[in-house]
């Protein structure tokens, strides 16, 4: 399990040439919250520009750089529909508040763990909210099907509530 923001600055190499080809500004996340489309290089002036590699192009995220097939896996933005869509709505993830369909806060998202050969979401670490109440100030949530991304907030089941999980736990067996 990786933290996206482990990935963010990493150098992007093209398999075929050793060619960099950019570093990553961030991932590109589906409004499920279930898996990574690919990575944004570069945002450009607006999101038509945005220049993006899509998942099945990415070979290997290393300890120190993302290996993609060529640069001709490097496309603009509105040449991958998908990740297209989610940049033109603006679902950024980081800083959303998580809430339950009930209306009970379970924090604020701080940052997202991803499988680095699949590229499902595996969950979610939160502050404050519920979060801080049942533990020690950031939880791990896991994923969830019921996850979805609004424009202000993130929805989850009521059930999720009860699968936080104490993040000082989970970063201690990361170790």
């Amino acid at each position: 399990m990786l933290r996206g923001s482990e990935v963010v600055g990493h150098p992007v190499i093209t398999h075929d040439g050793g060619k960099k080809v950019g570093e990553v500004k961030d991932l590109v996340i589906d409004r499920g919250g279930s898996v990574v489309l690919g990575l944004l290089l570069d945002e450009g002036g607006w999101f038509k520009h945005a220049r993006v590699v899509a998942w099945p192009a990415i070979q290997v995220i290393g300890p120190d750089a993302v290996i993609i097939d060529s640069d001709n896996s490097v496309v603009k933005a509105s040449e991958a529909p998908d990740m297209k869509d989610v940049l033109e709505r603006g679902h950024v993830l980081l800083g959303r508040r998580v809430q339950t369909h009930d209306g009970r806060d379970l924090g604020k998202m701080e940052a997202v763990f991803f499988n680095a050969s699949s590229g499902a979401v595996e969950g979610f670490e939160l502050s404050g909210g519920l979060a801080a109440d049942s533990h020690s100030g950031r939880a791990f949530l896991p994923a969830s099907r019921s996850f979805q991304a609004g424009e202000d907030v993130a929805f989850v089941d009521p059930s999720a509530a009860d699968t936080l999980q104490d993040m000082k736990k989970m970063t201690a067996s990361r170790k």
